[in-house]
């Protein structure tokens, strides 16, 4: 609909203008938006384009107002943003903004999001580069466009905005899938980043109502001789980094001396390679072809356990700042208490609320959510933590964050080694190393992964006075998927399923490993796992 905008008058005004320039100024920062956009549809570009025209002759009208001049500003800011954001996940990750990672951001925290800037400070240049183009231009073209064009293009903006409810009830028509109307709108303005963050709240919106699903369980509980179960979520950690493993460094020195005690899985794949994705689907009753329908995460591991009777306590240090509506908060909140650390710090500051929650009388099933080996990892561990594994800076401080969380397990199993208890770890996922010439890169897998983003440790330890029988050691050589922790963690629990289900837990007698693997990338696109590349296979950036 925006097409018709262009008028016989409008064409007339631009063959008047005696000079040229500033239509192409204009045409320039018309187009810069969607250099970086990636795989949308055209008929969206050519409303970005038209509406980039029309709003930057709109912003040089308004420049020449001085009360006005704020909110070109403003404008400037946010189409830098949008330009600068479309830049970064196409350059570094070859994907689009998506609703995924927009609430990501949303459930950043501060010290998270200082930390992910610090290790892109070459994309905050970019940023602040960008801003100035368009606002130093904005500033030129007040002064040396035509009156007559400028007020004219601020109507046709007008014009078309009031086209925007027909234009999304004709679109809706072709669609079968469905979208905001504010989100339909920003995705043909060169604010079109937006839409992601407006499908991202709408998504958000969903989420709060899995607190008033009920859900109908149906299990057999059996006791397994323990009293104390505690769940370490990692993060970040690759199984191929842990000395438990075979890696030729010694960072999992604590875990190395009590493999007697432990179940290890040898090939343990994670479901999706970012946290706002593994954890739930990890901890919930829920298939990766089930996760637009947000009440199938009212059945996860904590509503379970409580149902039974455990006392339940999450412990985090992933911060709950800005997590009020995510998914892994909602999860959390079902437990008996919570606690977080305010600011992401060390992971051993978790370890005064597990003294609490150890206090409590009964059967206590405790979740430890550590911030692991995320990147930078160097800020995982105090300085003094750090070892010298090789010549290498950024090897150096990914095995030393593994070497701090096996310690950390260390001072947890003192602290119940005097109790009949169990712990299970596993990674929310991986990260993915890149090499480019021996410059060395961590980070996350979110498009185009490879096999080592899913590539994670799996193990469960038992205290030595667990009776025997309910004790499994040993190693799980076949794959296994997290996607069925579900039924793996109530199986340790001593929760017994009356379904077929429950034959998805390898501690279960009728358990058959699935023939082929399924994982989503950052964009919850499902992909087979034996088809992803290897990262031995691939050893620069730009792959």
């Amino acid at each position: 609909m925006i097409n018709f905008i262009i008028s016989i008058r409008y064409l007339t005004l631009l063959a008047y203008m005696r000079n040229k320039l500033p239509i192409l100024i204009i045409l320039i920062l018309a187009l810069l938006p969607i250099i970086f956009i990636g795989n949308v549809a055209n008929e969206y570009k050519l409303k970005i384009v038209l509406l980039s025209f029309l709003l930057a002759s709109t912003n040089a009208f308004l420049y020449r107002f001085k009360y006005f001049k704020p909110l070109v500003l403003l404008i400037s800011l946010l189409w830098s943003l949008n330009i600068s954001t479309s830049f970064f996940f196409s350059s570094k990750h070859q994907i689009s903004f998506s609703s995924t990672i927009a609430n990501t951001f949303i459930n950043t925290n501060s010290s998270e999001a200082v930390g992910m800037l610090s290790y892109n400070k070459y994309y905050v240049l970019f940023f602040i580069f960008m801003m100035l183009i368009y606002f130093l231009s904005i500033k030129w073209l007040s002064k040396n466009t035509d009156y007559r064009f400028l007020k004219f293009n601020i109507l046709a903006l007008l014009f078309s905005c009031l086209l925007v409810p027909v234009d999304y009830y004709i679109s809706e028509k072709k669609r079968s899938d469905k979208i905001i109307l504010s989100e339909h709108f920003l995705m043909g303005t060169p604010f079109y980043n937006s839409s992601a963050m407006v499908r991202a709240i709408y998504e958000n919106q969903q989420i709060r109502r899995i607190t008033s699903v009920k859900v109908n369980f149906n299990y057999i509980k059996k006791d397994k001789d323990i009293d104390t179960y505690v769940l370490l979520i990692g993060e970040s950690a690759r199984r191929d980094h842990m000395s438990l493993y075979g890696y030729n460094k010694i960072t999992t020195p604590t875990l190395n001396i009590m493999q007697k005690n432990m179940l290890i899985f040898n090939q343990a794949i994670s479901p999706a390679p970012v946290t706002i994705l593994s954890v739930p689907i990890s901890l919930s009753n829920v298939t990766l072809y089930q996760l637009k329908d947000k009440t199938h995460y009212a059945d996860n591991i904590v509503s379970l356990a409580k149902d039974a009777g455990f006392k339940t306590t999450w412990i985090s240090n992933q911060g709950r700042s800005g997590k009020s509506n995510s998914l892994i908060t909602i999860i959390a909140n079902m437990a008996d208490n919570q606690k977080w650390n305010k600011y992401i710090g060390y992971d051993e500051e978790l370890l005064p609320y597990l003294d609490d929650a150890l206090e409590q009388k009964g059967k206590k099933f405790i979740i430890m959510h550590i911030y692991g080996s995320h990147e930078p990892s160097c800020n995982r561990f105090p300085e003094n933590k750090l070892i010298s594994f090789s010549s290498n800076e950024d090897d150096n401080c990914y095995d030393s964050s593994i070497a701090y969380t096996d310690q950390l397990m260390k001072k947890i199993i003192n602290k119940i080694k005097e109790e009949k208890a169990s712990i299970l770890y596993f990674s929310d996922h991986g990260l993915q190393r890149l090499d480019k010439n021996g410059d060395i890169r961590y980070h996350h897998g979110v498009s185009n992964p490879r096999k080592d983003t899913y590539n994670i440790p799996l193990f469960i330890w038992y205290n030595d006075n667990v009776n025997a029988q309910y004790r499994h050691t040993g190693v799980v050589n076949t794959p296994f998927s997290t996607s069925d922790n579900y039924y793996l963690i109530s199986d340790w629990l001593g929760i017994h399923h009356k379904s077929q289900k429950h034959c998805r837990s390898p501690l279960s007698n009728c358990f058959k490993p699935q023939k082929e693997l399924i994982v989503i990338d950052g964009n919850k696109n499902l992909m087979k796992y034996s088809e992803l590349p290897d990262e031995k296979d691939m050893n620069d950036f730009d792959k």
